[in-house]
């Protein structure tokens, strides 16, 4: 049997780090979080090729009084406790005296912190968690940290890490979350010499969701209130006209934190799920503040997952509250700004009542560029007395026996085969999709998509995050007819659209490729025509009325395509229905 080994302090200190010091990002996680418990109201960060050669933190809050500098990077000194009763009363982010103990043991690391008490600063310099020098300095009220070579004595941790521009992207998402929920801090995101983002302090907080995640999003949202002795819920919800493919634009903060949640996710999009169309998600920003005692923070080293008591209960009143907000402002048509009050006794008498729809499914089609054997994958259990789908029936026979009827809902188009006494129903986006993506696929092939320059440019405000993805695939976008530039201040110019999508809603399309760009491998073709087929999803709206003579040009469109039976992601564009099948429906059959 090998020998037992006690480890050296150096060797158990990395090893603790690994607990804490995942990346670039819990870095400054743990740094700003310390700032903020110091009740800095001005917090910068900087970072260099993505944080993995040199992160700074400078906050104007109380700073620490000079004797006890030394000791912040000692393993388990903090100010936030004294006792393990204190974690069940916590009002602070930071607790547990390990942050800067691990940062320093595996980083060239220098703090320098003055107190508002003291005429003098205090700086040390920790390189790979050995203490290499102490001084007295000058320096304004608060602390500077900057970390240099992250995991430099860890080189199994270093290889590890994503490139600079992923690990600068889960930065910035990370000081968006933090500017979302600390509206009387000015933060400010420097990322290779260039200004990021920029918050003001002191301001609303529907300005601070403008700032970090773009005047498209906070422009569609409007406000729900909860209050009771157990629980305030304060939230922004998008209206149903914006929806996003993720759920990149959801935000959940419990007690201070960002915390990821999928029961309170699942129960404000169980209140949209019967309005937004299938696949879709909603848009919020939630606001949750419960007793401390209802809440484990320390479950988890990055503390983004928590453990809420009565979760359940919290679930029901959030769908519940969502719910009555929806249905009173966006069903009624009554689309007043001002904040919803929502009542306490209705809300909650009306929980345990509360009905919810099942979630979508969304089915994508396998095939790729396979225009000659798409078929229909959707199966669906629709009972066959209703509804058949004939997926062998050679529809394009029939297309000069169509006899249009007339629309239906606002999407639909219904046909009478009078020569096989048969009635369809065709999903008019659904044919538009189809044909639309046809046109795209086969110039896309050839190299030759026409565009069609807009005569007045569209402008998407968009977040910190989407801004910059956007400016990095503007290749991607020019491959597939979209001219893309940079309209500065976190905005984007489209100049110009694919000429067979120029129906499209333009925003809608943009927001579709830039979802999808998150999903997929770079430069594959399972990427370009998961692409096409997000904007051409976006390329027609269901609701848009049609003349007959549109819906005959639409029928010979259709006919000519390779695949007309689905739309590209598998979804039956015609419902047949026999004679037969209606004499069912009023019982004149045996």
């Amino acid at each position: 049997m090998p020998k037992i080994n006690l480890l050296d302090e150096s060797t158990i200190n990395k090893i603790a780090a690994g607990e804490v010091v995942e990346n670039p990002a819990s870095v400054i996680k743990e740094l700003v979080e310390n700032a903020i418990d110091a009740m800095a109201n001005e917090i910068l960060v900087e970072i260099k090729n993505g944080g993995r050669s040199y992160i700074r933190v400078t906050d104007n809050g109380s700073g620490i009084i000079n004797s006890e500098v030394s000791k912040a990077v000692i393993r388990h000194a903090t100010s936030k406790i004294n006792r393990i009763e204190d974690l069940n009363n916590l009002h602070t982010l930071g607790f547990r005296g390990e942050a800067l103990a691990s940062i320093s043991a595996v980083s060239r690391f220098e703090m320098t912190s003055k107190s508002r008490e003291e005429e003098t600063a205090r700086t040390i310099k920790v390189n790979g968690g050995v203490m290499i020098d102490e001084r007295y300095t000058g320096s304004t009220d608060g602390t500077t940290i900057i970390v240099r070579d992250l995991f430099y004595n860890v080189p199994a941790r270093k290889k590890f890490l994503k490139s600079d521009q992923a690990e600068a992207t889960i930065i910035s998402d990370l000081i968006s979350k933090l500017s979302l929920i600390n509206t009387g801090i000015s933060f400010k995101l420097i990322r290779d010499s260039q200004i990021v983002l920029s918050t003001p302090a002191n301001t609303s907080t529907l300005n601070v969701i403008t700032s970090v995640m773009g005047a498209d999003f906070s422009s569609s949202l409007s406000q729900i209130v909860y209050d009771s002795d157990k629980i305030n819920i304060k939230g922004f919800l998008t209206n149903l006209n914006y929806y996003r493919v993720n759920r990149r634009m959801q935000m959940i903060f419990v007690n201070g934190r960002f915390v990821s949640n999928k029961n309170i996710s699942s129960a404000v999009e169980k209140a949209y799920s019967s309005l937004l169309p299938k696949g879709k998600f909603p848009g919020f920003v939630i606001y949750i503040t419960i007793d401390p005692n209802d809440i484990d923070v320390n479950i988890h080293p990055q503390k983004s997952i928590v453990k809420i008591d009565n979760i359940k209960m919290i679930e029901d009143l959030i769908y519940s509250i969502t719910s009555k907000h929806l249905r009173e402002r966006f069903l009624s048509r009554q689309m007043n700004p001002s904040p919803v009050k929502l009542d306490k006794t209705e809300i909650e008498s009306n929980i345990l009542q509360s009905k919810v729809l099942p979630e979508n499914l969304v089915i994508d089609d396998p095939n790729i560029f396979d225009l000659e054997t798409e078929r229909d994958t959707l199966k669906e259990s629709t009972p066959d007395l209703i509804i058949k789908i004939d997926e062998d029936a050679a529809i394009e026979n029939v297309y000069e026996y169509l006899d249009f009827i007339g629309p239906i809902f606002q999407g639909y188009l219904i046909f009478e085969d009078t020569y096989h006494k048969e009635l369809y129903i065709m999903d008019q986006h659904a044919a538009h999709e189809r044909i639309n993506y046809e046109k795209l696929v086969k110039s896309y092939r050839k190299k030759a998509i026409d565009i069609q320059q807009l005569l007045i440019p569209e402008v998407v405000h968009l977040s910190t995050e989407e801004y910059d993805k956007a400016l990095r695939n503007k290749g991607i976008f020019a491959d597939l007819g979209f001219s893309v530039d940079d309209f500065g201040l976190k905005s984007i110019h489209i100049t110009a659209i694919p000429l067979a999508l120029i129906d499209g809603s333009i925003k809608g399309m943009f927001y579709q490729l830039l979802d999808t760009m998150d999903e997929q491998p770079e430069n594959t073709i399972l990427k370009i025509d998961e692409l096409i087929k997000k904007a051409c999803v976006a390329s027609v709206k269901s609701s848009d009325r049609i003349s007959k003579t549109e819906v005959l040009k639409l029928v010979e469109k259709l006919s000519e395509c390779d695949s007309p039976h689905t739309c590209p992601h598998g979804r039956p564009i015609w419902i047949k229905f026999t004679r037969h099948d209606l004499e069912k429906l009023f019982n004149r059959t045996n």
